[in-house]
């Protein structure tokens, strides 16, 4: 039999959290033109989920609600009730119906999982149907998967990051690595950005990354050259007129990073803004080598460097909590001088209580001449 009792204490904890943090966020969301952000995140500690809000373009409303994989084994079914409880206080607390509410279990990452269909907890649920909706977030528009992944395609912690590539890229030449659905792309597109190359190990997340674009009013062919002499090419394939930079160029390439960063250094490519966004772990059955960023940072940072332009600015950023970074780890390349800013307390959203949800450094080559 289940012990219902303390299921219904944390039903009820988690119904008042809830209520308070809607009525301070929603404001704050329409203030500043936002439609999806978290509302909830291990706040309560033995409630350990992380819910994030969504509202289309025709002001549907949805919850993707993620059970972070506890230390300890519980039993399937007092973890399904337990889990279709919180559901359904959240459907009652926010009026949102609960088809519109998604289960997923974030677990410890082992491997490449957001390339990866994720299942979902509690699977007999009407809910689980596919589902993709666009949303708004600052001026731009964006296509999300409630359903399919264990990311929806919008990393929201990222936002303040984002909005400043936006409002710093004119007529500069902005690097996109590890890109995922495009979403650095198309801030700087709309921050008439002369140039965008956006790197990605799958193709169906720079498919992805063109639709954004072209939900943004450009239209785009996907370069899916892979890493060679030709990803730097002039082709027509690879660039379009955009509205918000007459002659702009807007390049996909599907990848390997290091890869693509060795053979941009080999032909002296260089970009004005890069920013480098990679997984913390990844095993990826299309490159050779495992990427592990605990281990592989300082390499990526500083082949980057190679490819930064003078007065040119990287930004790097991770979520993993045991990296150890250190300006000292970091090969800087001749006639290249580097400062480095810790910038991690200005890039956490109003809507993230984590304040380690992740960390961001901007490092500016203060070169005055070509390296």
């Amino acid at each position: 039999m289940l012990d219902t009792t303390k299921t219904e204490e944390q039903s009820l904890m988690l119904g008042n959290r809830l209520i308070k943090r809607f009525k301070h966020l929603r404001k704050w969301a329409k203030r500043t033109n936002i439609s999806c952000y978290r509302l909830y995140d291990k706040d309560i500690p033995e409630i350990p989920l992380a819910i994030d809000f969504y509202e289309d373009e025709t002001e549907e409303k949805y919850l993707v609600i993620a059970l972070y994989e506890r230390p300890y084994e519980r039993n399937q079914t007092e973890e399904e009730f337990w889990f279709s409880t919180m559901k359904k206080t959240a459907s009652d607390v926010l009026h949102i119906p609960y088809n519109n509410i998604y289960g997923k279990i974030r677990r410890h990452q082992k491997g490449d999982n957001q390339y990866e269909k994720t299942g979902t907890i509690n699977s007999s649920d009407s809910s689980n149907k596919s589902q993709q909706l666009i949303i708004r977030e600052q001026g731009q528009r964006f296509k999300i998967n409630l359903s399919d992944y264990l990311d929806t395609g919008l990393f929201f912690d990222h936002r303040p990051l984002r909005l400043f590539i936006r409002n710093n890229c004119r007529k500069k030449d902005v690097l996109n690595l590890y890109s995922y659905t495009g979403s650095f792309s198309v801030y700087a597109a709309t921050g008439k950005a002369r140039s965008i190359c956006s790197v990605d190990l799958s193709n169906k997340y720079l498919k992805w990354s063109e639709e954004n674009l072209q939900l943004n009013g450009i239209t785009t062919g996907l370069a899916e050259s892979k890493v060679g002499k030709d990803v730097f090419g002039d082709s027509e394939n690879s660039s379009a007129q955009s509205e918000y930079l007459p002659g702009a160029k807007y390049v996909f390439v599907n990848g390997d990073v290091f890869d693509f960063l060795y053979e941009a250094r080999r032909q002296k490519k260089q970009w004005d803004l890069i920013i480098l966004d990679p997984p913390t772990f990844s095993n990826s059955k299309k490159t050779s080598e495992t990427l592990d960023i605990n281990r592989d940072w300082s390499k990526l940072v500083t082949l980057c460097l190679r490819c930064l332009a003078p007065q040119g600015i990287l930004y790097f950023s991770t979520n993993s909590r045991r990296l150890k970074f250190s300006e000292k780890e970091i090969t800087v390349p001749s006639k290249c001088t580097i400062e480095v800013t810790d910038i991690t307390a200005q890039t956490i959203p109003e809507d993230y209580r984590n304040s380690k949800i992740h960390r961001c450094w901007k490092i500016v080559n203060t070169a005055m001449q070509q390296v």
